[in-house]
């Protein structure tokens, strides 16, 4: 039998022919004999919905499937999305529900070894960025502070997020987990069927926990969106001719990842001709924003950690040597970019002219290199110098301190 007889038998019963019916439903005699008899694979709702309508029949209409998962994801991992992808898969519409607590959160974050702690806003922005060109899926905060936390206080938390859904209007027939000890719970407490996902971890062994002990450890498990966050920062500075660059680009050879050169000097040599003497105090801005937009590239590519030829504050202080004052642009640009490791290279390599320098006589030199010690010093900014001159000693004294950084032997 097909699935529409009983359209059939409407028609027949009202006295109506094929042709009355389609032209009040406006479509073809044809494209209505077809889809009586089941020939049309996916029929029109619409259509269908037109011919009910004429016929005085209710539409039968599809009762949606919703479901809803929840979890802290501090941080989001691939274990998550594994969890979040089966589901949205298995329903018409996947409310993704982050629960927060202001001292919880910061109590993980103290008994973690991240380098700063993620915020709402980064949590939210992880998971609407992971899951952005899936239309299905919709992400929400809820404020859970003052809740007992997990495993206690279930009947003030579920009367919290029952309040919660029902006002956002999400009425879910499933809740998706990994964790086999909260089916009983949600079932008792929110009465909704739980489907597991993966119970046993055999999929993706892996957990928020593990990833706050030791990110780079399971770096592998770090979604693309959030490993920017656990990337460290290393910058290179000194005066002229110290080796920044050629130190930048080894150090990012031997540890197999990205690096920011130095915008500066491809504005001088793009915007005015290759001679630094043309500087303008109003170009600092530009180079500021340059050099930024070069450091977020390169932390956003990076592996566990990016290097970074020349800060800020060698801005600031060429800023200061070229034209006697300092730029509040590049100050703001100093306060909003802090690096994990700043290394300042004494400036007593052999001078290099390459067009682009200018200071090249010692006394100069020191003068620099004293300069940038200040701002450093001014801006509270922990630095470590090498004073070494010999380049071997240099490279292999970087590669300690960062190698002591990401916490490798």
């Amino acid at each position: 039998m097909s699935s529409f007889d009983y359209l059939k038998s409407a028609i027949k019963q009202q006295g109506r022919t094929l042709q009355q019916v389609a032209e009040g439903c406006d479509m073809t005699k044809g494209y209505l004999s077809q889809l009586l008899n089941a020939k049309i694979k996916s029929p029109s709702a619409q259509k269908l919905e037109a011919i009910h309508r004429f016929l005085g029949l209710e539409f039968p209409r599809r009762v949606k499937k919703v479901g809803v998962v929840f979890g802290k994801f501090y941080p989001l991992h691939t274990g998550h999305i594994y969890l979040i992808q089966r589901a949205c898969s298995q329903v018409d519409e996947l409310h993704v529900i982050l629960g927060f607590d202001e001292p919880r959160d910061r109590q993980l974050f103290e008994d973690s070894a991240m380098s700063q702690q993620p915020t709402l806003s980064d949590r939210l922005r992880w998971l609407l960025q992971t899951f952005k060109y899936q239309k299905n899926i919709h992400i929400h905060a809820f404020n859970e502070q003052g809740m007992e936390p997990y495993p206690h206080g279930w009947d003030v938390w579920s009367n919290g997020i029952r309040s919660f859904m029902r006002d956002k209007g999400i009425e879910p027939g499933f809740v998706y987990s990994s964790e086999a000890q909260d089916v009983e719970r949600y079932r008792e407490h929110l009465g909704i069927e739980t489907i597991l996902i993966d119970p046993k971890r055999s999929f993706m062994s892996i957990s928020g926990e593990q990833i706050r002990q030791d990110p780079f450890r399971y770096w592998e498990y770090i979604p693309t969106e959030v490993k920017p966050f656990f990337v460290r920062t290393v910058a290179l500075i000194g005066g002229e001719s110290s080796g920044k660059s050629t130190m930048v680009n080894k150090l990012a050879n031997i540890f197999n990842t990205s690096s920011a050169w130095e915008y500066g000097r491809e504005y001088v040599f793009s915007h005015l001709g290759g001679d630094e003497m043309a500087l303008q105090y109003s170009d600092y801005d530009k180079i500021a924003l340059g050099q930024a937009q070069y450091i977020d590239f390169a932390v956003k590519y990076a592996n566990k950690v990016t290097f970074i030829d020349t800060d800020f504050v060698t801005s600031q202080a060429f800023c200061k040597r070229y034209h006697g004052r300092e730029h509040p642009f590049v100050q703001a640009m100093i306060d909003e970019y802090r690096f994990d490791l700043v290394i300042l290279l004494k400036n007593n390599t052999p001078w290099v002219a390459d067009g682009l320098r200018s200071l090249g006589n010692p006394a100069d030199r020191d003068a620099f290199q004293h300069l940038l010690e200040e701002l450093l010093d001014a801006n509270r900014i922990p630095f470590v110098r090498i004073d070494v001159a010999d380049y071997d000693q240099r490279f292999l004294q970087c590669i300690e301190l960062v190698r002591n950084m990401l916490g490798q032997r």
